[in-house]
C-alpha cells in the first residue's frame, strides 16, 4: 500500500504548488478526445473480452456519450471557468462580488464494472475540466477494459496529472482512507455507505452515484407498442446491467396481457435466436462474472417459488455467464427480487388498478435513481413528475436522459448524492470561491455602521433593516 500513498502524496504536493491552467485543461481534453476516437475499435475489443458485448453496443454505450461530453466540455470550458459577477446589495454598494470556480485538489474516482470505460472517463472529464489531479481505481471485475483504459490514460496524461491504480476491494478501502479533496464513487448503496463513512473521517466531500429500483409505470393510456419496444431495449441493453434500467413495471391490469405479449414480440425481433449457442454468439451481452450470474438465478428461483410466472426466458448457464432475457409476472413486493436492485436481464411485472395506487407503491420504496412513465395523458405525467422524488424522470422513453448533455445526472439519498455531466459535473469537482472586493476609499458599510452608534448611525441601521433586500 506504500506505493498508493506515494502516488497520492506526489499529486497532493503538486496541487499545493501549481494550478492547472484553463488552456492546459482544454489541451488535455482535446488529447483525450483524439485518443478515444483513435482507439474506438480497441475499446470495443477489450470490452468484448469482459462481457461478450457486441462492438456496436460498446460504441453506443461506452464511446458516443464520452465523445459528446468531451466536445461540449471543450466548447464551454472557458465560459465555465470565468469568474461570474453577482449583483450588488445595499450593504455592499461599494464592492464588487464574484463567484470563482477553483479546483478541489486531488480527487479519487472509484469506477464500477458495468460500463467500465464510460463510467471512468465521464467523471474524469469533469475532474480535469475543473483543474484537479486524479487517481482512478477501475473495477477488478473487468481487467481487459482496465487495460485499454490504462493505455489511453497513459497516452494523454502524465503521472503528474492522472494515475490509474488497479486492485481489489482492499485497495479501494485503503484509497478511501486517504485525505482526498473529493471522492467520486459509482456502485451499490451498500458500498456507497462505506465510502461515505471513510470520507467523513477526513471531512472529504463525496459524489455517490448509486442505483436502486427504478420504477416504470405503463398506463392504460400508453401507446403500448412503443412502451414495450423501448422498455425491452432499455432493460436488456448490456444484459440489464445498467443502473438506470427500468427495474420493475407497474402496468394497468387492463393492458397487462397485451403489454407482455408485445414485449415477447420485440424480444424476438431484437434477439431472434433459437439456441443457447446462438445467444452466446449474438448481439446479446453476457453477465460480468459467474457469481453475478448465480445471484440473478437465485432471485428468479426465489420469485418462482413464491408464485411468480416466467412469461419469457429463464434459461441460465452460470459457467457461460448467460441469463436469457426474462419477464416475470405475478410478482409481489415481498419477493426478494423486489427487495434489491436486480442489475440483470430480469423484468418483474406488477399490476395496479388506480394511478394513485401505483404512485403510492413507488413512494413507499427508497428513492430511485430514475423513474419512467408511459402514457398519453399529460396530467399523469405531471402528477408523476411532482410526486415521485428521484434523480431523473423520463416520459415515454427510458435511459435517454443520461446522454442529454445539458441535463445533470445523479440520485437522491439511497440512489446517490451529487450530480455529474456537463456544467453540473464541472461544479461537482470545483470549489466555488466567494470573492468580494471593496475599494480602498472611505465608503463601505463597515465604516458607516461601526461603533460608536451615534444617532446618525442608528438611523442608517434602521433604514437598512427596513429596506434591505
Amino acid at each position: 500500500m506504500q506505493n498508493i500513498e506515494n502516488a497520492f502524496n506526489h499529486l497532493l504536493e503538486l496541487s499545493k504548488t501549481s494550478i492547472v491552467s484553463h488552456h492546459s485543461r482544454k489541451a488535455l481534453l482535446k488529447l483525450l478526445l483524439k485518443s478515444i476516437e483513435n482507439n474506438r475499435e480497441s475499446i470495443g475489443n477489450h470490452v468484448y473480452k469482459d462481457f461478450r458485448k457486441n462492438s456496436s453496443e460498446v460504441v453506443l454505450t461506452e464511446v458516443i456519450p464520452l465523445i459528446s461530453e468531451l466536445r461540449s466540455t471543450i466548447k464551454n470550458l472557458k465560459k465555465w471557468t470565468k469568474p461570474k459577477k453577482v449583483r450588488k446589495t445595499l450593504l455592499h454598494f461599494t464592492s464588487k462580488a464574484f463567484k470563482i470556480p477553483q479546483p478541489k485538489g486531488v480527487v479519487l474516482i472509484i469506477a464500477p464494472w458495468n460500463y467500465p470505460f464510460n463510467l471512468v472517463v465521464s467523471p474524469l472529464i469533469s475532474a480535469i475540466a475543473a483543474g484537479n489531479r486524479v487517481i482512478i481505481k477501475p473495477s477488478e471485475f473487468t481487467p481487459n477494459s482496465s487495460a485499454i483504459l490504462k493505455k489511453i490514460i497513459g497516452e494523454v496524461f502524465s503521472e503528474d496529472q492522472v494515475i490509474v491504480i488497479e486492485g481489489d476491494s482492499k485497495v479501494s478501502a485503503h484509497l478511501t482512507s486517504l485525505p482526498f479533496n473529493h471522492i467520486f464513487f459509482t456502485g451499490s448503496p451498500a458500498i456507497g455507505r462505506k465510502v461515505m463513512k471513510a470520507a467523513s473521517k477526513n471531512l472529504c466531500s463525496v459524489t455517490l452515484e448509486l442505483g436502486g429500483k427504478s420504477p416504470c409505470i405503463v398506463s392504460n393510456f400508453a401507446n403500448l407498442k412503443n412502451a414495450a419496444k423501448r422498455i425491452v431495449w432499455g432493460k436488456f441493453l448490456n444484459a440489464g446491467q445498467t443502473c438506470i434500467a427500468p427495474d420493475y413495471i407497474l402496468v394497468h391490469h387492463s393492458v397487462k396481457d397485451e403489454f407482455i405479449n408485445l414485449c415477447n414480440k420485440f424480444m424476438k425481433d431484437f434477439y431472434p435466436y433459437t439456441s443457447k449457442e446462438d445467444w452466446l454468439n449474438s448481439d446479446y451481452c453476457g453477465v460480468v462474472t459467474e457469481s453475478h450470474t448465480e445471484r440473478i438465478k437465485n432471485l428468479i428461483d426465489d420469485a418462482l417459488r413464491q408464485g411468480a410466472t416466467a412469461n419469457i426466458g429463464n434459461e441460465i448457464d452460470i459457467s457461460d455467464r448467460f441469463v436469457m432475457p426474462t419477464i416475470l409476472s405475478d410478482v409481489s413486493f415481498e419477493m426478494e427480487i423486489m427487495q434489491e436492485e436486480i442489475f440483470g436481464p430480469v423484468l418483474p411485472v406488477l399490476t395496479y388498478d388506480l394511478f394513485d395506487e401505483a404512485l403510492q407503491k413507488i413512494k413507499n420504496q427508497p428513492r430511485p435513481l430514475a423513474g419512467y412513465i408511459f402514457t398519453k395523458k399529460n396530467a399523469q405525467i405531471n402528477t408523476f413528475r411532482k410526486e415521485v422524488i428521484t434523480g431523473g424522470i423520463v416520459a415515454n422513453d427510458v435511459l435517454s436522459h443520461y446522454v442529454h448533455k445539458n441535463l445533470p445526472f445523479g440520485g437522491v439519498n439511497n440512489s446517490g448524492i451529487g450530480r455529474s455531466h456537463g456544467y453540473e459535473g464541472f461544479l461537482e469537482f470545483s470549489n466555488i470561491l466567494s470573492f468580494l472586493k471593496t475599494g480602498p476609499g472611505p465608503f463601505s458599510a463597515a465604516d458607516l455602521l461601526s461603533p460608536p452608534y451615534t444617532d446618525k448611525k442608528k438611523k442608517l441601521i434602521d433604514f437598512a433593516a427596513k429596506f434591505i433586500r
